[in-house]
């Protein structure tokens, strides 16, 4: 919930429910797609369940990750078990610091936690490779790569925290077919690999019907349909759902 009338006295007279009664469950190793119009809270669940909601927003229920409850955690705790659960935004070359190497940025978790040089730089090297990005990119700056490859560099960089849990929000939106198949690839690829389990949100669900095990459809905030993808891509039941799939696989 978001306030969106404060009272005479300064406390919040009216809330704005932005997302309503959203139950998912995600299993270690797969994929949930969670799909829906602009406006209708994506990526408000995404920051929930990165806990990166501001401090006005009003969170209820419980995001449980690997068995521990994040909403219970103190502000010490979830920074240390923040590791577990890494957001990658949209636009990469907004979400990383121009004015720092690639090497600086995909260690900076490690860096927070205090991980030694050698071990750091090691780590950046291995995470590099896992998304098929070559050594010496690390002394490269962001404007010196393309759209796909800020991306990869902003996944070595989620991905050197080892998460159990990684949030997507809109990840090739911002890159040209080509390339959105070529990340979309290396998605699959990393998830074998590693085993870690994706929540991804797109508006695109061709991308959605590539990578993902299961999917949400969000509309005002409410889940009006879920289940395994190729389920409520053949078979959707709701009447927005059938409108949406129809109108994106055209």
């Amino acid at each position: 919930q978001f306030p969106i009338e404060k009272s005479l006295f300064g406390g919040t007279k009216r809330w704005f429910d932005a997302v309503k009664d959203v139950d998912m469950t995600l299993r270690k190793g797969q994929a949930l797609g969670i799909v829906g119009e602009s406006g209708s809270g994506k990526t408000t669940i995404a920051l929930a369940l990165s806990q990166l909601l501001s401090n006005q927003a009003r969170v209820s229920g419980q995001i449980m990750v690997n068995g521990q409850d994040m909403t219970a955690l103190s502000k010490r705790d979830l920074r240390t078990f923040r590791s577990q659960s890494q957001m990658v935004f949209q636009d990469p070359f907004a979400s990383i610091n121009p004015r720092m190497t690639v090497m600086q940025i995909v260690e900076e978790g490690l860096l927070v936690q205090g991980v030694n040089k050698a071990e750091r730089q090691q780590a950046v090297m291995d995470s590099l490779a896992t998304v098929h990005l070559p050594a010496d990119f690390a002394q490269r700056y962001p404007h010196e790569l393309s759209g796909g490859q800020r991306q990869r560099v902003a996944l070595a960089r989620a991905l050197i925290m080892q998460p159990s849990l990684l949030i997507l929000d809109e990840p090739t939106s911002a890159l040209d077919s080509t390339t959105q198949v070529t990340v979309v690839n290396l998605l699959r690829e990393i998830q074998a690999k590693l085993q870690v389990s994706y929540v991804f949100i797109s508006h695109d669900l061709k991308v959605v019907r590539a990578l993902c095990q299961h999917m949400m459809v969000i509309k005002d905030g409410v889940c009006i349909e879920s289940g395994p993808s190729e389920d409520v891509f053949n078979n959707p039941q709701h009447p927005y759902a059938q409108q949406l799939l129809q109108a994106n696989l055209l």
